[in-house]
C-alpha cells in the first residue's frame, strides 16, 4: 500500500468520485468531516457503499472510543463488513478497547491506529502491541501539533520527531508506517518535497485529502530509476561475491554487505 484517500462519509458525490479512482485505500470518514447533525445518515451511507463490490480496500474512520459516537459508528458499519477499522486518538488503552469490542461482536476486522496525541505518540510501542488485528500506524499531525502547542510548517520540522518515532514502531512490529496528510492542495512540489521527508523517516505510504494528491503521492513512493538502478548493482555485486566466496563487496567505494543487499531487495520489490 502506497496511498489512501480520505473521503467523508456525508459526501455522495465525493463517494462515487472514489469508485473510479487507483487509489490503493479509500478511508470512508465518519469523524472529522463529517458535522455532528450528519453523523447519522453519514453512517446509513457508509454502511451502504461498503455492500458495494468495489476494486479497492475501503477502511472506516470512526470517532473516538470516548466519543458518544464511537459505538453508534461501530455498529452501523461492522454489519457491511469494512476492509479495516482507522482509530482516531489511539494510545494502548482505546487500542485494546475496540480489541474487546470486535472479539465480543465476533469481528475480525483489521485495525489501523491514527496516533495523534501526545500520549499516543510516546506509547506507540506499546500501542503497537495493544491488539492482534492492528495493520498500521498512521501519524495525525494536525491534532498533535495543535495539542503541543506549535505550528505546522510546510518543510515540518515540527514533526520529524514523530514521524521517526512512528516509522520506528511500525517496523519494529511488521505495521504499515503511514504518514500524515498534507493539507496543501494544488502544489505538486510541495507534496513532493513532503513525502521526500516521510520517506527519509521510514514511512512507506501517504495519506491524501483530495483525488489530485494520490498520483503525486503514488509516484513519489515508488523507488526512482536512479535507485532502481542502484539496487540491480548492488544485487549483481553481491552475486558475484558470493561466487567468489566473500562475504562482502565494494561498489563505487562503498561496502556492499548483508543490510545493503537486504536494502536493494526492498527497493525492488517496491516497484509497482
Amino acid at each position: 500500500m502506497r496511498t489512501a484517500l480520505y473521503v467523508p462519509g456525508s459526501s455522495p458525490r465525493m463517494i462515487e468520485k472514489s469508485r473510479t479512482l487507483e487509489v490503493d485505500v479509500v478511508i470512508l470518514d465518519l469523524e472529522d468531516a463529517v458535522s455532528a447533525g450528519e453523523k447519522e445518515s453519514a453512517r446509513a451511507r457508509v454502511a451502504e457503499e461498503l455492500r458495494r463490490d468495489a476494486s479497492m480496500t475501503r477502511w472506516v474512520r470512526i470517532n473516538p472510543v470516548d466519543s458518544a459516537e464511537h459505538l453508534d459508528d461501530l455498529r452501523a458499519v461492522l454489519p457491511a463488513s469494512p476492509d479495516g477499522i482507522l482509530l482516531p486518538k489511539a494510545d494502548p488503552e482505546s487500542v485494546a478497547a475496540l480489541d474487546r469490542f470486535l472479539d465480543d461482536a465476533g469481528a475480525e476486522v483489521p485495525v489501523i491506529a491514527l496516533v495523534e496525541t501526545a500520549r499516543g505518540l510516546l506509547e506507540v510501542a506499546a500501542l503497537s502491541r495493544a491488539s492482534s488485528r492492528l495493520i498500521g500506524l498512521q501519524l495525525g499531525a494536525e491534532d498533535l501539533t495543535a495539542e503541543l502547542g506549535v505550528e505546522r510548517t510546510a518543510g515540518g520540522e515540527e514533526i520529524r520527531f514523530a514521524r521517526h518515532q512512528l516509522a520506528l514502531a511500525a517496523h519494529a512490529y511488521d505495521l504499515m508506517a503511514i504518514d500524515t496528510p498534507n493539507l496543501t492542495i494544488g502544489d505538486d512540489e510541495a507534496l513532493r518535497a513532503d513525502i521526500a521527508i516521510a520517506r527519509s523517516c521510514g514511512m512507506t505510504a501517504k495519506t491524501c485529502i483530495h483525488p489530485a494528491q494520490v498520483p503525486v503521492a503514488d509516484a513519489a513512493f515508488q523507488p526512482d530509476p536512479a535507485e532502481i538502478a542502484w539496487a540491480d548493482r548492488v544485487l549483481a555485486a553481491a552475486e558475484q561475491a558470493a561466487l567468489e566466496g566473500k562475504g562482502a563487496v565494494a561498489l563505487d567505494g562503498q561496502m556492499v554487505d548483508a543490510p545493503v543487499v537486504a536494502r536493494a531487495r526492498r527497493l525492488l520489490a517496491a516497484q509497482n
